[in-house]
């Protein structure tokens, strides 16, 4: 859920996030959306074919194809066709047998017993999958040489894993293999996370016989993460490859599932400044759209639009520390510019995310009072106000806090009477987004913060990240993004060993609350609502994260696709072994 959306893996065949029922622990309720969530197109299928999907971004990929070194949703389209993960998923995003294993959980015993679903899987290169290719990833994943951000607590409350990172073990004792096919996993606590996709139980595999011949601090840099040679579970395998481009994917015969249907799979990168032609031209079969171009394209005759809620949010945040690499944990500077809490909050009020997502997002870019999105069903505090637009209480708040216009020029100086200006990273999209940043800059300055572009202008995406990632100390606030994955525990993005925390907020109130979530006493459905809405309301308090928006999205399919839809879980009819094409070109728009 690094780079604009990130932690889950999301694609449009695998780990989706975009759903037609809003989920909710206890059940399912009805979300809103404005466009259907599924289609059936009319025609014949016709034998294979090649499958043009659009990866819409506005910027190249970085090339890395293994999960374990994955790190933003462009990345994760292309690597989750040859590269998935252990396991699969219902419509409730809790765990099922519909993947490579499932998992059975004894929660007085600490146990988590991953089990494999069938005995004869193959990886892409016709090697036997085992359940030794699952213990020798964590293991490796554990290594002081890895150089990824998917080792957090998932694998360090593993019984045993603090010796083996110490190197006072040789094994980790959590691990007890049972056979080729099973293994139990003893936890130190158990959460309620370990239900979910994309929780509390490690879900990375990668080929032992590959890997093990590669030392960990190479992974990145090996043909076997970024080429033709790379090998996976997934439905294809990759023909060819245009760096940062696109990639040519043949079907997998080892596919698990059953071999797709389709001759090959085709993905490219394509700018949003120029997906409405293609689209409409026929040159590709699947996109998401950009929602703020909805009137170029609603109406073209060669498309379907689906819609969906999406797990993701748009917030405001603020660089408050660093991230200890020899440590594993965030350290806050209590002195940082921002670490003013009635500052951070008067920064919230002063925008007007309502008017905005209906004036640049047609109305599908929805203002959020949460860092618990609706996408969470109950989850949500439906109860907090959040940071709905309030000018004047915003400067009520910065005058409490000693920020003061006392030069009389508009803009206030800080506390000591010194100059005051905020420096403020963006990335680089569409014109909507740089639209957006300047609104938001405006409405900054009506408050009397005078805020400016670091750099004085929006940054290309991979460079963005890495300069928040790395706290660069010339910015003050960034405007970012997350997809929040299926599980709703936000200890992954918020918490103290969090390296997604990229504000590096840390207190032992917030850590008391997380941890909180992520006890045994929050199986109790109740235990667990009540701990969801108490920190909320302390991420509301604190303003460490700013949230402005959740939202809808739209995709975009072709006329020649026989079947699609948006719903969420595993199995559901888009899965790709199940795609079909009814043409052999792309319909163009009469």
């Amino acid at each position: 859920m690094k780079k604009q959306f990130a932690l889950a893996g999301i694609s449009f065949l695998s780990l989706a996030v975009l759903v037609a029922c809003q989920t909710k622990q206890g059940g399912t309720e009805e979300a809103s959306q404005s466009f259907a969530s599924e289609v059936t197109h009319d025609g014949t299928p016709i034998d294979g074919g090649q499958l043009n999907y659009a990866v819409v971004a506005s910027a190249p990929t970085t090339g890395i194809l293994i999960d374990e070194l994955v790190v933003n949703v462009a990345d994760a389209n292309f690597s989750d066709m040859v590269d998935i993960s252990m396991f699969g998923y219902d419509e409730n995003r809790e765990l099922d047998d519909s993947g490579l294993a499932k998992a059975e959980f004894d929660v007085d015993k600490r146990t988590v017993t991953v089990s494999l679903t069938g005995k004869d899987y193959k990886w892409s290169d016709g090697q036997p999958f085992t359940i030794d290719d699952y213990i020798f990833t964590i293991e490796q994943m554990a290594s002081p040489d890895y150089a990824g951000v998917r080792f957090d607590s998932t694998y360090t409350n593993i019984e045993g894993m603090d010796e083996f990172i110490a190197g006072t073990a040789s094994n980790i004792s959590g691990i007890e293999k049972v056979d080729d096919y099973t293994v139990v996993l003893t936890m130190k606590e158990m959460t309620p996370s370990m239900l979910y996709a994309g929780g509390a139980v490690p879900a990375m595999v990668m080929p032992k016989h590959i890997y093990k011949d590669i030392a960990v601090k190479d992974w990145e840099n090996s043909e076997y993460s970024r080429t033709a040679k790379t090998v996976g579970m997934g439905p294809y395998k990759i023909k060819e490859i245009v760096s940062g481009e696109s990639i040519t994917y043949v079907p997998n015969e080892y596919y698990y599932k059953g071999q797709v249907k389709l001759d090959s799979l085709k993905m490219d990168v394509v700018s949003p400044d120029t997906i409405v032609a293609e689209m409409k031209a026929g040159h590709y079969d699947i996109a998401d759209m950009p929602i703020d171009q909805l009137d170029a394209y609603k109406d073209l005759s060669n498309i379907t639009l689906l819609g969906s809620l999406q797990g993701t949010y748009n917030y405001v945040s603020f660089n408050l520390g660093h991230y200890d690499a020899e440590t594993g944990k965030n350290v806050m500077n209590q002195d940082a510019k921002m670490n003013n809490v009635k500052l951070r909050q008067a920064i919230g009020y002063a925008l007007d995310n309502a008017m905005a997502g209906e004036k640049l997002y047609n109305g599908l870019y929805h203002p959020t009072n949460s860092l618990i999105i609706s996408f969470f069903g109950k989850l949500n505090d439906k109860e907090m106000e959040g940071y709905t637009y309030n000018p004047e209480k915003a400067k009520q708040l910065l005058d409490e806090a000693g920020y003061k216009d006392i030069d009389g020029d508009g803009l206030r100086e800080d506390p000591d009477g010194n100059s005051f200006t905020i420096s403020l990273a963006a990335q680089k999209s569409t014109e909507t987004q740089e639209t957006l940043v300047q609104q938001y800059i405006s409405w900054w300055k009506e408050i009397g913060l005078n805020v400016e572009l670091f750099t004085g202008r929006t940054i290309e995406f991979n460079t963005f990240y890495d300069q928040v990632e790395a706290n660069d100390a010339g910015i003050d606030m960034y405007m970012a993004a997350w997809s929040t994955g299926l599980d709703p525990n936000p200890t992954a993005l918020w918490g103290p060993e969090a390296m997604f925390n990229y504000s590096r907020f840390v207190s032992d109130e917030n850590t008391e609350l997380l941890d909180a979530i992520s006890s045994v006493e929050s199986f109790d459905e109740k235990v667990n609502f009540e701990n969801y809405k108490a920190w909320q309301q302390y991420a509301f308090e604190q303003a460490f994260a700013i949230p402005t928006f959740e939202r809808e999205s739209i995709t975009a399919v072709n006329k020649r696709v026989k079947y699609y839809d948006t719903y969420i879980g595993s199995a559901t009819k888009r899965s790709a072994e199940l795609i079909e094409l009814t043409a052999e070109e792309g319909i163009a728009a009469k």
